[in-house]
C-alpha cells in the first residue's frame, strides 16, 4: 500500500511577542485534499527586513490573513518557489513549479481557480487576503522572468522590487517641482534601495532636480554608499546635514515614529510630504511617542492595480521588466548569496530579522 502521508514542518510566530517562535510538525494524508485543491512543497524562499515589517504589521495590515494558524499564533508570509506534490484540480499538474507568496512552512493547501497558461489564484475563502497580488501563483515554465541560474535574485529581489517599480512611478507621478530633496530611510534596505536607484534613473526624463538622500546606520553607511543608488549617504546621527532650504519628502522604510518625529521637528515646513512603505526597524516599535505624523500609508497593489488599468497588463510587464533589468545590472556584483537549510536554520534567520543583524551584503535562500 503506498503511504500517502507527507512530514509538514511550519515555523508559527507568537502574535502578541513576535520574537517567540515554535516549530509546528504534523502529517498530511494527501487523500484528503478537496475539490480543486492543491499541495505545494516549498522548494525555497528569500528572507529579508521586508519580511519583519510583515510580522510587525500583521494585524495592522492583514498579513496574518493569509495563513491562518491557531489562536494567538501566525504563519510569516515569504515569496518563494513550489512545486506541486498533489493535485485534484484538473488543470494544474503535479510535478509543475510556481513561484508565489507562501507560509514559513515546507508545505501549504491551496483551493486553485483562476487558472491560465502562465498562472492561478489561491480562491480558498479562508484566505483572508489583502490582494489578489499576494494570491496569485506564477508558473515558471511560462513565466519570462524566470530564469535557472538566478533563482536566488528572484526570490529576494522580485517582490520587493515591484514595490520599488510602483513607489517610484506613484512619487513621479505626485511629486511637484519645488521638491529638493527625497528622503528615504532604512537606506540599506533592498526595496529602500531599489526604489532610490529608480528614483535616480528618472529624474531627468521628469525634469526634475531632486537629491536622493539615504539614511542609514553607522554600520551600514559604507555598503550604502557602494550601492550608488543614492545622491547622498547621511547616518541617523547626523541628520543635522540634512538642509531645511528647500522642500523635502520622506519615504519611510522604518517606522521608527520617534526618529520621524524629531526630523520632522527639524525640518520643520519644509518637510511637504511623508509616505510610510516599511517597518524594519524592530526595537522602535515598543515604545511610540507623542506626536502627530501627517502622512499616508503607501500601498503597492494599489499602484499596481491602477498602473495595470491604465497600461494593460503587458505594458505593464514591458515597463517593470525594463526596469528590473536596469536595477540587476547596476546591482549585480555587490551582493552575494547566502543559503540556510532546515528549521533551525530558518529561526535564527528569523532572529538575525528580528534585531536587525542580518548582513545587507547577502540575499539570503532558505530551504526547508
Amino acid at each position: 500500500m503506498p503511504n500517502n502521508n507527507l512530514p509538514i514542518s511550519e515555523v508559527w510566530i507568537n502574535k502578541d511577542d513576535i520574537s517567540q517562535t515554535k516549530v509546528v510538525e504534523c502529517e498530511f494524508n494527501t487523500q484528503s485534499l478537496g475539490v480543486d485543491q492543491v499541495l505545494l512543497k516549498t522548494d525555497s524562499f528569500g528572507f529579508s527586513a521586508n519580511n519583519i515589517t510583515y510580522a510587525l504589521l500583521g494585524d495592522k495590515m492583514g498579513y496574518w490573513g493569509f495563513f491562518p494558524a491557531d489562536e494567538g499564533w501566525g504563519k510569516v508570509p515569504v515569496w518563494g518557489f513550489a512545486t506541486v506534490v498533489a493535485s485534484i484540480h484538473p488543470n494544474v499538474v503535479i510535478g509543475e513549479k510556481v513561484f508565489g507568496y507562501l507560509p514559513m512552512a515546507s508545505h501549504l493547501v491551496i483551493t486553485a481557480g483562476k487558472t491560465s497558461a502562465s498562472h492561478f489564484y489561491d480562491v480558498d475563502v479562508k484566505r483572508k487576503s489583502i490582494s489578489p497580488v499576494y494570491d496569485n501563483y506564477l508558473r515558471c515554465a511560462k513565466d519570462p522572468g524566470y530564469q535557472l541560474n538566478r533563482e536566488a535574485w528572484q526570490l529576494n529581489y522580485r517582490p520587493l522590487f515591484m514595490t520599488s517599480f510602483v513607489l517610484d512611478d506613484f512619487v513621479g507621478e505626485q511629486l511637484v517641482p519645488d521638491v529638493q530633496n527625497i528622503i528615504v530611510t532604512s537606506a540599506s534596505s533592498k526595496t529602500a534601495y531599489g526604489t532610490a536607484f529608480l528614483l535616480q534613473q528618472h529624474k531627468a526624463e521628469r525634469g526634475q532636480h531632486y537629491n536622493v538622500v539615504g539614511l542609514t546606520s553607522k554600520a551600514n553607511k559604507v555598503f550604502v554608499d557602494e550601492l550608488g543608488c543614492y545622491d547622498q549617504v547621511i547616518e541617523y546621527g547626523d541628520i543635522d546635514q540634512l538642509s531645511a532650504q528647500g522642500n523635502s519628502w520622506l519615504l519611510d522604510f522604518s517606522g521608527n515614529k520617534l526618529f520621524i518625529v524629531n526630523l520632522q521637528k527639524q525640518l520643520s515646513s519644509y518637510l511637504t510630504r511623508m509616505l510610510f512603505i516599511g517597518a524594519t526597524d524592530v526595537q522602535s516599535q515598543e515604545h511610540k511617542p507623542e506626536g502627530h505624523l501627517p502622512g499616508e500609508v503607501f500601498f503597492a497593489p494599489a499602484q499596481v492595480k491602477k498602473r495595470t488599468h491604465e497600461w494593460g497588463a503587458e505594458g505593464f510587464s514591458q515597463k517593470y521588466t525594463q526596469a528590473w533589468q536596469q536595477f540587476s545590472r547596476h546591482i549585480e556584483g555587490k551582493v552575494s548569496v547566502a543559503n540556510y537549510r532546515g528549521v533551525t536554520a530558518i529561526e535564527a534567520v528569523y532572529q538575525q530579522g528580528l534585531v536587525g543583524t542580518l548582513d545587507n551584503r547577502k540575499i539570503n535562500v532558505l530551504e526547508f
